[in-house]
């Protein structure tokens, strides 16, 4: 089980008409809960297609771009997918748990053109409706833990296999899409997807979360999709480039991306507020920046449950968002060490 859950109910509660219903509620963070709550019971942007995918609601966040918000399925975060409709093809960021019809939905969105499907990185939450789709675009770091997606038994630790009850959520696990293989394509930094008509989609690193993470900066739009950069993970056997999996390695990213603010006024992330103003980049930088000067000098430390045993980690609050998470280990790139 994931660390720092509570088999609690809520203290805040937000309506909600999707078919998944939590059974374990991950730690809150309050700063999001208000703009959750608007949004979700009060937004008029809102689509929601129940004979189709239960599981998912669709907001229009621009002319041709959806956010498609998913509740967690494993008790760790909500998360955000996003489509892009091009003028010759879609393109899909990131696939969710893998529950519900998600190809359905993107169908009813866009049609059926031609879709390209891209991930921000392979956990559980972003890549596991992969199998719909036959084949992905990622960061060429990013490639080994992909790959390791494409096993049918991804999903057992949903659900317990004797009552076929989620242990996290309640959902039909019936609603689970059909294991399908999955060619996963390796892409370079700032490889460029074409969706038609000179529409460009550029893949952005922002490494440190995975040794892959990556965003995608929509340049019609100008907006960045920037999957999750709020928290340093660890190297995991078989990764090519452990020294991603480091603040410093995302303070690197972070002050690449911010060089280019002027390209765009909106973020995006894979958890939480939505359509934030490029300064959000600037304030992870400064978070990041605070933290390689002085690593020990974090505004919280707490605990959680890996499989090799109990890790600290340390938060470094972010200005008006949540905090940067990493443990002591993995602060300078020198430092990194495989799993």
């Amino acid at each position: 089980m994931p660390g720092n859950l509570k088999n609690t109910k809520p203290n805040r509660y937000i309506k909600s008409d999707l078919k998944s219903h939590k059974i374990i509620w991950e730690a809150e963070h309050p700063c999001r809960w208000p703009y959750m709550k608007i949004l979700r019971e009060f937004s008029t942007l809102k689509e929601f297609y129940p004979d189709i995918d239960p599981y998912v609601e669709a907001y229009k966040m621009r002319d041709n771009m959806w956010a498609i918000f998913e509740e967690s399925m494993d008790g760790v975060g909500d998360v955000w997918m996003y489509l892009i409709d091009g003028p010759e093809k879609a393109m899909l960021i990131d696939t969710g748990f893998g529950v519900g019809d998600l190809k359905g939905l993107v169908e009813k969105l866009v049609g059926k053109k031609e879709l390209i499907v891209a991930n921000t990185h392979h956990h559980f939450d972003h890549a596991y409706g992969n199998s719909q789709f036959g084949k992905v675009y990622c960061h060429e770091a990013e490639v080994p833990q992909m790959l390791k997606t494409v096993d049918p038994h991804i999903w057992d630790y949903l659900y317990d296999h004797e009552t076929r009850k989620g242990i996290y959520t309640d959902f039909d696990v019936d609603d689970i899409v059909p294991f399908e293989p999955v060619e996963v394509i390796g892409v370079k930094a700032n490889h460029i997807f074409d969706l038609g008509d000179g529409y460009e989609v550029e893949l952005i690193p922002l490494v440190g979360h995975t040794a892959g993470m990556s965003g995608y900066l929509d340049k019609h739009n100008h907006v960045l999709i920037a999957g999750d950069i709020t928290g340093v993970g660890k190297p995991k056997p078989g990764d090519t480039h452990p020294e991603n999996c480091t603040v410093e390695a995302l303070h690197d990213c972070f002050e690449a991306i911010w060089k280019r603010h002027d390209e765009f006024d909106g973020v995006f992330p894979g958890h939480g507020a939505l359509d934030q103003t490029n300064v959000m980049i600037k304030y992870h930088l400064d978070a990041t920046e605070r933290i390689l000067k002085d690593p020990e000098s974090y505004d919280e430390i707490g605990e959680i449950i890996r499989p090799s045993g109990p890790v600290k980690v340390c938060k470094k609050y972010v200005q008006q968002g949540t905090a940067i998470r990493y443990d002591l280990n993995s602060v300078y790139k020198k430092d990194a060490v495989k799993d």
